[in-house]
């Protein structure tokens, strides 16, 4: 299976070349295409997947996943997904009927990426040896780490507690740190484990 991954920005690529060796087999092959935001991938997607519905015409093992931000509207992000995908005549895991395969995986990090990394604040410890226990009280709810709106300026608070990156963000960075020490097993966001379940169904 190759899997191509089409990505709302460049720290999801970071995240993934982490997380992806753990996720997919080991005869897997893949390939991130970032973009520079969320207007930027969605003005992108309708030719990029009218391209990919081409070369799976061909090309059985050709899998294709996209991944943004949901922001503050869960329903509205995925229900454009889906209608750029339906539009490339293309099936998804949401439109696959259940004796039919499907090749494209719509996802969201719910409400951005950083909630996946505060879905596991073991694996913030472990990147950032100085963040401890206390650095996350009154921060967010342990286990809802999807309902933070504004997850990368609450993981920023954070690290800052603990003496890191005390006035610029690296966004690229933090997600690279971090994403090598996220664990799936114990990973409480449930927009990650979404992510995970559905790469898994792909095969």
């Amino acid at each position: 299976m190759h899997v191509e991954f089409l990505l709302e920005e460049p720290s999801a690529e970071a995240a993934l070349s982490q997380l992806l060796p753990r996720l997919l087999w080991a005869e897997d092959t893949w390939r991130c295409v970032p973009h520079r935001g969320k207007a930027a991938l969605l003005g992108r997607l309708p030719a990029l997947l009218k391209s990919y519905a081409s070369r799976m015409a061909h090309d059985p093992s050709l899998r294709v996943v996209v991944l943004m931000d949901a922001d503050a509207d869960c329903v509205k992000a995925k229900t454009e997904l889906e209608r750029l995908v339906a539009a490339a005549h293309l099936l998804t895991k949401t439109t696959a009927p259940t004796d039919q395969p499907f090749r494209v995986l719509t996802r969201l990090a719910v409400a951005e990426l950083e909630a996946w990394f505060l879905g596991d604040r073991e694996a913030i410890s472990a990147a950032y040896p100085r963040i401890h226990a206390n650095h996350f009280k009154g921060v967010y709810r342990e286990g809802h780490s999807d309902d933070v709106l504004d997850a990368w300026e609450t993981l920023h608070r954070i690290l800052r507690k603990g003496g890191y990156y005390p006035t610029q963000y690296l966004k690229r960075e933090v997600a690279e740190q971090i994403a090598s020490c996220l664990d799936p097993a114990r990973n409480t966001s449930a927009s990650f484990r979404c992510f995970c379940e559905g790469l898994a169904a792909l095969r």
